[in-house]
């Protein structure tokens, strides 16, 4: 799945990002809060997309089997930014053993998926933690 091809994402012109960066948001007047800074719900945004590819890329065999539910988010915001922001994922291997073997054995997991947005400057605005719950069909 096409996560940028969703009605949303296409919305808030989501891209793809370049190396660590899983998407990215470019700079854009829309954005912008009261302050002139990028919103939290832009933040929040790419974060939750980033998470929900991570699972897309770690578990490809599983796409057309599972239903992934965002359960649960708690999101620190570090500094306000302007311009273009990042997400990145950084999951353990643990977990990724864990999950596989849940979705096998139980037909079911739940998984916590760490995201940090960050600035063109690469300091990180936004970092958060992102339960999903993914169910067979």
């Amino acid at each position: 799945m096409n996560l940028t091809s969703i009605p949303f994402a296409q919305m808030i012109r989501l891209q793809k990002g370049e190396g660590d960066y899983l998407f990215c948001l470019p700079a854009h007047q829309d954005y912008t809060n009261h302050l002139g800074t990028v919103a939290a719900a832009a933040q929040f945004s790419l974060a939750e997309f980033a998470s929900g590819q991570w699972l897309l890329n770690t578990f490809p065999e599983w796409a057309e089997q599972v239903v992934p539910m965002l359960r649960n988010s708690q999101v620190k915001f570090n500094q306000a930014t302007t311009g273009s922001i990042y997400a990145k994922v950084n999951v353990s291997k643990e977990t990724e053993l864990q999950v596989a073997l849940e979705l096998k054995q139980l037909k079911r997991s739940k998984c916590t998926i760490p995201v940090k947005v960050m600035n063109d400057q690469g300091h990180i605005v936004m970092s958060g933690n992102f339960e999903w719950i993914l169910l067979m069909k």
